[in-house]
């Protein structure tokens, strides 16, 4: 993140005692009575329909009881198909919730007047404010969220800010904001600690690992098109070599297809003054990762284990979405850069290989 924006969000204690009472109450604009209002939770990416109400004179009110703040929506149904319709995302907690618009000109609807939901609004008003201005809004919302984040680990806020943007930050970022996590919430975000973990060993400056999974039978195999066995370090072992870009990528990423030509451009350019590219695919189909290797002319070096996302390179290097790269130098044997898309490889190859 480029610069900071300071906005930090004290922590709500969320109590988790017996049963309370919650009241939830809005308006839908222009609304037939009778018309249905749904409260629904999200599981196994499923609505599941807890209660429902019938609008009168445009509003509704869902009441009930609840043991422990869950994040749950208010739908409705459209159409003779009657297809889910979102109105707006809340916390269901003790208090009485009240879902509205910030203006007669929002079309969105929020919740507000429980604690969690006050966090919510308020974290939207300050990303609708940070928009403003196209030139920082990226990385002011990213710092944002971040800082909601930690500054409310202790509750569902922070955990589902975590779940959707924890890619978006710095191993280290994502490491800290698990260890102020409560103990039961840090067991289950294990597996991402681990791979941030696992992240910092392969930031600039660490030496690269080999990429050498080669098995018998069911073992993944990482071999080349033809069947060859062709480990990272002999390539970059190469006296030929200066430089091998590790270039992970699949046949079904579309953004991966996007940074051909300029992989192409930059191996067109630099292959001969010593700059090689070695393709690891997280390809499933064998006939898939060579089709297009042979139409789109990737004349650089390839290996696969054509086993998905099952394989040790991709737990080595964390890498946990595509593309993604790390090029090596290959004197030192040191990754000096990660992450280079579309002219940056050229541009880092025309620095290096002037």
């Amino acid at each position: 993140m480029k610069k900071l924006f300071i906005f930090a969000l004290a922590a709500v204690m969320v109590s988790c005692g017996s049963a309370t009472k919650f009241t939830i109450t809005g308006t839908l604009e222009d609304a037939t009575d009778g018309k249905l209002v749904y409260l629904a939770s999200m599981q196994n990416r499923e609505l599941n329909y807890i209660d429902s109400v019938a609008v009168a004179a445009n509003a509704y009110t869902l009441k009930g009881n609840v043991e422990a703040p869950y994040s749950a929506y208010i739908v409705t149904k459209e159409g003779d198909e009657q297809r889910p319709s979102m109105v707006a995302q809340l916390y269901v907690e003790a208090g009485k919730i009240e879902v509205k618009k910030f203006s007669e000109e929002d079309r969105a609807y929020h919740a507000a007047g429980t604690a969690l939901n006050d966090i919510k609004a308020e974290l939207f008003k300050k990303q609708q404010e940070l928009q403003k201005d196209e030139e920082t809004a990226e990385d002011a919302i990213s710092t944002l969220y971040y800082e909601t984040i930690v500054a409310n680990a202790g509750n569902l806020i922070g955990w589902d800010l975590f779940k959707q943007h924890y890619y978006y930050y710095e191993p280290q970022q994502v490491i800290d904001a698990i260890a102020a996590m409560p103990a039961e919430k840090q067991e289950e975000f294990k597996s991402i600690k681990e791979s941030s973990e696992q992240a910092l060993k392969v930031l600039p400056g660490n030496p690269y690992i080999d990429i050498t999974e080669v098995g018998e039978g069911e073992q993944p195999q990482t071999l080349t098109p033809d069947g060859k066995v062709l480990t990272l370090k002999s390539v970059i072992e190469n006296s030929k070599n200066k430089y091998v870009l590790i270039d992970f990528w699949a046949s079904w990423c579309g953004p991966c297809m996007r940074e051909v030509p300029h992989l192409k451009a930059a191996y067109d350019k630099y292959h001969k003054k010593g700059f090689e590219i070695y393709g690891v695919s997280f390809d499933r189909d064998r006939d898939n990762w060579l089709k297009a290797i042979d139409e789109k002319k990737l004349n650089w070096l390839h290996v696969s284990a054509v086993n998905y996302w099952d394989n040790k390179a991709r737990h080595d290097y964390a890498v946990n979405s595509i593309p993604a790269n790390f090029l090596v130098e290959c004197a030192t044997g040191k990754i000096i850069a990660t992450q280079l898309r579309g002219e940056e490889v050229e541009k880092k190859m025309e620095e290096l290989l002037k």
